[in-house]
């Protein structure tokens, strides 16, 4: 089933939203609602760019770092 890219794109956009909210009202990085806010953005991200995959073939110019070092 694929996902309508104005939809996750509509996703994404309150991901972004809500995790500046929670960046803005944090004390630092370490606090696990910056974490979990980072980790919604990067899942609404990949649908997103999956779902412009799908319907257009295109791709976003971006990537999310991983904690693999």
């Amino acid at each position: 089933m694929s996902t309508d890219p104005s939809f996750a794109l509509q996703a994404f956009i309150a991901r972004l939203e809500q995790h500046l909210a929670i960046v803005s009202q944090s004390r630092g990085a370490a606090e696990a609602s910056v974490d979990a806010a980072f980790g919604a953005l990067a899942d609404a991200f990949e649908d997103y760019e999956d779902a412009l995959y799908e319907q257009y073939s295109e791709l976003l110019p971006f990537t999310i770092p991983s904690d693999d070092a």
